[in-house]
């Protein structure tokens, strides 16, 4: 709605390219992309980071529904980090994070969370948490 998740997502991505310039970064919005491609992805991945906002104290449905087939298709040797953008409660990064977890993803890092848009503040957060997670597969 007011794209702090898309706008999380890229500085995330921005770290992580600014560490590792030769890691293939993709960004998918979930709501708009073929699950399948999504899952097909994932399997060919080393890692994924998950994100959504807090949407009436829980996730995206499009979140939900990649979740629900990560969880039925049992991954092996995987990591994962989570982020969350939110206005008022922020639980998606949680909720995000035990399916993940339940599924057999191994977490990289802690889960990041940004108030609203990010500001410069938050942009530098992201951006490190970005290069922290690229540097756990250096």
């Amino acid at each position: 709605m007011w794209n702090g998740t898309r706008r999380t997502a890229e500085y995330i991505a921005k770290g992580i390219r600014e560490s590792d310039k030769e890691v293939n970064v993709k960004l998918y919005h979930l709501e708009k992309r073929d699950k399948n491609d999504v899952i097909t992805e994932i399997f060919k991945s080393k890692a994924v980071i998950v994100g959504s906002p807090t949407v009436n104290k829980g996730i995206l449905t499009s979140v939900a529904a990649i979740l629900e087939l990560i969880k039925g298709m049992k991954f092996k040797k995987k990591k994962a980090a989570v982020f969350g953008c939110y206005g008022w409660s922020g639980e998606a990064a949680k909720i995000i994070s035990d399916s993940l977890e339940a599924s057999g993803f191994e977490m990289a890092d802690e889960v990041l969370k940004v108030n609203w848009n990010p500001d410069n503040e938050s942009a530098e957060k992201c951006i490190e948490f970005g290069k922290r997670f690229s540097e756990k597969f250096a």
